[in-house]
């Protein structure tokens, strides 16, 4: 792969439960300046964002013939918590977002207008108006400067039309081992598969997970049972880590880093405080931008699954089955159809600003494209790389970095979230002393008690809220292990 030739360092932080829409859908609004470029040059078609027309129906009457109540879309969220409750991202209910009433098909009847009356599942009709209030870009100061700066793709699709295990799994190993939900108790044992951090170690390719938190485990880690042993502990590290190797210039070839997901949230999956992901994510930029690596280092910034917030671009079918235990895995589904589109910002000084890329072959984006780029760049073997099939069709990032030599200008991010992180300092926003877990807090909950030879069902029982999960991972000091 001769331009990622110059690149030494791949960096991928993935945030949680956010569309394409939610978080980038006005970047470049009719009217305002456009991009500078599209990847490929033969795909011009204009940025696939919000416009001022989209809407969803706020009665499901209308998926039976009746006149819609249409909520619009808006400019922006009435604040940083925006969804307050956090929408439904099950596969049966991702369905219902994507297809209404319909059953799955190619060519729906109302494609994308089901996420008003899904969400109403759970919140009131007043409430599920949030489904069509995205950010705006003065409210992601940080992700949509990186995204203007560098580049952004407006057709990638999570792996998987459900939840974070499974799409997360596809970035770690390729497939999801047939599963589709996290399941009610999640279980490491039934996704015990190899993952690309595997395929490193026996390559003797150097390679870290660094988590933001001091209280719960490393959620790579708690997944993948092949992951458990001791011999790994030295790869999974804090976040201090992660800055301390930045400065040193002496980050792994491969790097991959998570939020914090229980104790101070900033993973910005809903409702948690989107401005607290800001400025995880500012720390990031400040981190890696000041390295001495820095021309030597490409950083993929992605989220795992949409969460049930609301996307305009129906998701494509044809996706390349894994693997048998997938053909059909649970719920019937035979992994032949992508997610919903979530964001993908890729930064680096080879790369043009204003850059805009969708795939460069027939096959489109989703996340086994960062397996299918890491397999290309260190050149690894068929007879070493995972085995997923969708990994082997999947398009690389190889067309991005076209500059002959790398930029020298460095975009000033930290000055245009000055007001962001002073709004967020500020504010004064009302404690929930105790609330109930979301999912993925629970899941981690399960897969730890799973890792430590525990029945999870015992300790779910008793762990309850998110403050009984932080006393359960104090409890057992494992920390970013």
């Amino acid at each position: 792969m001769a331009n990622l030739s110059q690149i030494k360092h791949v960096i991928v932080v993935m945030f949680e439960n956010r569309s394409f829409d939610n978080m980038l859908g006005w970047l470049y609004p009719d009217g305002a300046p456009q991009p500078s470029q599209f990847l490929p040059g033969t795909n011009t078609d204009p940025f696939a964002g919000l416009s001022p027309e989209l809407w969803n129906p706020s009665n499901e009457s209308y998926f039976n013939g009746a006149p819609p109540v249409k909520v619009p879309i808006s400019f922006s969220a009435p604040d940083m918590t925006t969804p307050d409750i956090d929408p439904e991202e099950q596969y049966q209910y991702v369905s219902e977002q994507i297809y209404g009433t319909e059953q799955p098909n190619e060519d729906p009847k109302f494609p994308m207008m089901g996420f008003v009356v899904n969400y109403q599942k759970k919140v009131s009709a007043a409430q599920s108006i949030q489904m069509m209030q995205p950010f705006s870009v003065k409210q992601l100061p940080v992700l949509s400067g990186l995204a203007k700066s560098y580049a952004v793709s407006d057709s990638w699709f999570c792996s998987v039309p459900s939840q974070t295990w499974a799409n997360r799994s596809f970035v770690h190993a390729g497939t999801s081992n047939g599963n589709v939900d996290n399941g009610l108790l999640p279980n490491p044992l039934d996704w015990n598969v190899s993952t690309i951090f595997n395929v490193l170690s026996g390559m003797g390719i150097a390679w870290n997970v660094y988590a933001d938190t001091e209280i719960t485990p490393s959620l790579t880690r708690t997944m993948f049972p092949k992951l458990w042993p001791l011999e790994f502990d030295p790869h999974f590290k804090s976040f201090e880590d992660f800055q301390s190797d930045c400065k040193a210039g002496s980050l792994p070839a491969y790097s991959f880093v998570e939020p914090s997901f229980v104790d101070k949230p900033n993973d910005q999956h809903p409702p948690h405080d989107v401005a607290a992901g800001e400025q995880f994510l500012l720390s990031i930029w400040e981190a890696v931008s000041q390295s001495p690596a820095w021309n030597e280092t490409l950083l993929i910034i992605t989220y795992d699954e949409h969460g049930g917030t609301y996307d305009h671009v129906l998701p494509p079918w044809g996706a390349t089955c894994p693997d048998d235990k997938s053909d059909p895995g649970r719920e019937g589904f035979s992994f032949n159809r992508f997610g919903v589109r979530v964001p993908m910002v890729v930064v680096s000084p080879w790369i043009q600003e204003g850059t805009v890329f969708r795939t460069d072959t027939n096959v489109p984006y989703d996340h086994t494209s960062i397996l299918a780029t890491l397999r290309d760049w260190l050149s690894i073997p068929a007879n070493k790389m995972l085995p997923s099939k969708r990994i082997s069709d999947a398009p690389t990032l190889s067309q991005l970095l076209t500059l002959p030599s790398p930029r020298t200008d460095m975009p000033d991010i930290s000055a245009a979230a000055t007001g962001m992180l002073i709004a967020l300092k500020e504010r004064i926003v009302e404690a929930i002393e105790d609330p109930a877990m979301n999912d993925l807090q629970a899941s981690l909950v399960s897969g730890t008690a799973v890792r430590l030879q525990q029945n999870p069902a015992i300790v779910r029982n008793k762990v309850r809220t998110r403050n009984d999960a932080i006393q359960f991972f104090r409890e057992h000091r494992m920390g970013h292990k």
